[in-house]
């Protein structure tokens, strides 16, 4: 597997593994972008990074994404929110974690960023998991944050993690 900044010719991959709904049961609430992954990438500003994960073997596919997006004023730009995606026949296999330790490896040591935040369905506990053992910290649940494809609303976990600070 190879993890590489996203190319515009990847967007056709992105936008089908979002289009599956069994996918969109197990994302982090903020994946409305990775839809209209063309339009994703256009928009990407120099302070934003989309990494993808793929295969190594032709053809190559595209297994997964995460996204750190900065935010854009001067005095926020210490922190991040991160999204992230993998397609369904490819988790459980350690790779949204190998995604996750990439994005945050590059927020850590490159972006010096202070802070990374995130957002997880109640009901995505293996997401809820993974992102706890990197770090994360629930720091609060907001009541109907998102709504469901169904029109029905879903309350969701705040978590955040600060760059450790080498003593």
């Amino acid at each position: 597997m190879i993890i590489r900044p996203v190319e515009p010719d990847d967007a056709i991959q992105i936008s089908k593994i979002s289009a599956d709904r069994s996918v969109k049961k197990t994302m982090n609430l903020s994946q409305a972008g990775f839809s209209e992954a063309e339009k994703l990438i256009k928009e990407l500003t120099d302070l934003d990074h989309l990494l993808v994960l793929e295969t190594e073997m032709p053809p190559s596919e595209i297994c997964g994404v995460v996204l750190l997006k900065i935010d854009p004023q001067i005095y926020l730009r210490r922190q991040a929110t991160l999204e992230i995606m993998l397609e369904t026949k490819w988790q459980g296999q350690g790779l949204g974690k190998a995604l996750l330790i990439a994005a945050l490896e590059l927020a850590d040591k490159e972006l010096m960023l202070e802070r990374v935040e995130v957002e997880i369905a109640l009901d995505n506990l293996n997401a809820l998991k993974l992102f706890k053992s990197m770090g994360f910290k629930v720091e609060g649940t907001a009541k109907d944050w998102a709504v469901t494809e169904d029109g029905e609303y879903i309350d969701a976990y705040l978590l955040a993690r600060c760059r450790p600070h080498i003593k």
